[in-house]
């Protein structure tokens, strides 16, 4: 306990930590939580059903008290992953109304109210795995995992004899289900990482984010090169602007495995939490994919609940067409996207670093989603379709190459930022070295602000 919590500040509220389940409170960096944790060598065992009463009053006790839940998942020694035996016990936690479907519901409910960390340790199956996927941000050593099925199920119900690995490790969960937000190398990384976590978040829903020290950007941070930011088609990677506008060490990636071509973490600039949303032309050059427009509207959803503002920034073709994405339910997905942005409460900035062709505008909370500021950048293109693809339809139409030339630079014009600066529909025009003033009077007005939240907002569980 004392290397995630303040040492020596748990107070245990249920019974002894020889048993299957440790709960109490302690602090983090002064900070009142609620932790759960499951003992991986509990040498005394109790009754299942008597552990969920145990559960479920930790639960009551964080609602009350506004608490943060830090729920630290290590299986049980004597709960085996690799064998059929069942205890006709657990039949009891199965069917009472106050069994495993009661914490279910009361994790769920907690949704919006306080953040809700999970941590998990070791292979864990079964009931013990919705829990932890309805916690707010869930992170995973490298040698734990999480299925629906042990092992020796899922073989004998699927007849599959794939690797736990390939079904349930953290590895999948983070690249591929995106179940898993942070992948862990040790326990002790782990646990460190819920610390810098809730540093990000509110203790409760109608709290701001806390406020800490300001630090300057990284030393060593440097800005995309003007050619680079003056052609929409080369690749690069949206980190390194980031780092150039952010407080130094505070950038916590959300799902950096998971759908690459876009960027979702949390930060600080000038000691203000920011969660930001960025496009990631390095990989598939940031179009958005079904599981693209899952990540950022999960991620929305999840700064929308707890008051974190939002930056947004816009660097992409649009969403991907074709068979396969038309199959997968782009169109859908898309619309998730819209109705997120769409009832997004917390103040929210979108700066089009280079291009935001066809709805891709609208899915970085561009015109018409009603952003506090909308911005670009000098060479940045905001049109329907870019110069490459215009190129394109007028070949395809039989153009001659001089009348090609007139179409290409007729989008070039009507791309321009200046013009829209003019016509009013975006704000300025913003050089990419006064991003972190920009921002910074921005949080502050936002920070400057009363609180005005009556009702928890929900997180979107995805």
């Amino acid at each position: 306990m004392n290397t995630v919590l303040d040492e020596d500040t748990f107070v245990p509220l249920i019974r002894s930590e020889d048993t299957e389940l440790i709960g109490g409170t302690g602090y983090i960096e002064g900070r009142k939580v609620c932790v759960i944790a499951l003992n991986p060598v509990a040498s005394v065992p109790l009754d299942p059903f008597e552990v969920l009463q145990d559960e479920l009053a930790l639960l009551e006790h964080a609602e009350k008290n506004h608490l943060p839940i830090l729920h630290l998942a290590d299986r049980p020694e004597r709960v085996a992953m690799n064998t059929t035996a069942i205890p006709l016990s657990i039949m009891r936690t199965y069917i009472e109304p106050k069994g495993v479907g009661s914490v279910f519901t009361r994790f769920a409910r907690l949704s919006g109210v306080v953040p809700r960390i999970a941590a998990v340790f070791s292979p864990i199956a079964t009931t013990l795995t919705y829990p932890v996927a309805e916690c707010d941000v869930v992170l995973m050593t490298k040698t734990s995992g999480m299925s629906l099925a042990r092992p020796d199920m899922q073989r004998l119900m699927t007849g599959e004899s794939e690797s736990y690995e390939a079904y349930g490790g953290a590895e999948m969960h983070a690249s591929v289900s995106g179940t898993c937000d942070i992948l862990c190398d040790t326990p002790t990384d782990a646990l460190q990482l819920v610390r810098k976590t809730l540093q990000t978040f509110p203790s409760y829903y109608k709290e701001n984010p806390p406020v800490f020290e300001p630090r300057n950007p990284d030393p060593d941070a440097r800005l995309p090169s003007p050619l680079t930011l003056a052609y929409p088609y080369s690749r690069f990677d949206m980190h390194d602007l980031i780092e150039t506008f952010i407080d130094h060490e505070t950038f916590l990636e959300h799902r950096a495995l998971y759908a690459a071509e876009l960027i979702t973490g949390f930060a600080r600039v000038n000691g203000m939490n920011i969660g930001i949303i960025a496009n990631n032309s390095l990989n598939k050059g940031g179009i958005l994919f079904p599981e693209t427009c899952i990540k950022l509207a999960s991620f929305a959803s999840l700064c929308d609940s707890f008051n974190i503002p939002l930056l947004f920034l816009a660097d992409l073709p649009g969403f991907m067409v074709g068979k396969e994405s038309e199959r997968a339910g782009i169109i859908q997905h898309g619309a998730l996207i819209f109705s997120t942005l769409a009832n997004l409460s917390v103040p929210k900035i979108c700066i089009i670093v280079r291009k935001a062709y066809t709805a891709g505008l609208y899915a970085m909370c561009g015109t018409g989603f009603e952003p506090d500021r909308l911005l670009a950048f000098p060479d940045a293109e905001l049109t329907i379709y870019g110069t490459r693809a215009a190129s394109k339809l007028a070949e395809e139409g039989g153009f001659t190459l001089q009348k090609i030339k007139e179409v290409v630079d007729a989008v070039k014009a009507t791309a321009n930022p200046r013009l829209h600066v003019e016509s009013g529909c975006i704000d300025g025009i913003i050089e990419p070295d006064q991003v972190r003033s920009e921002l910074s009077d921005f949080l502050e007005r936002v920070y400057s602000l009363p609180l005005n939240r009556t009702y928890p907002r929900r997180v979107l569980c995805l």
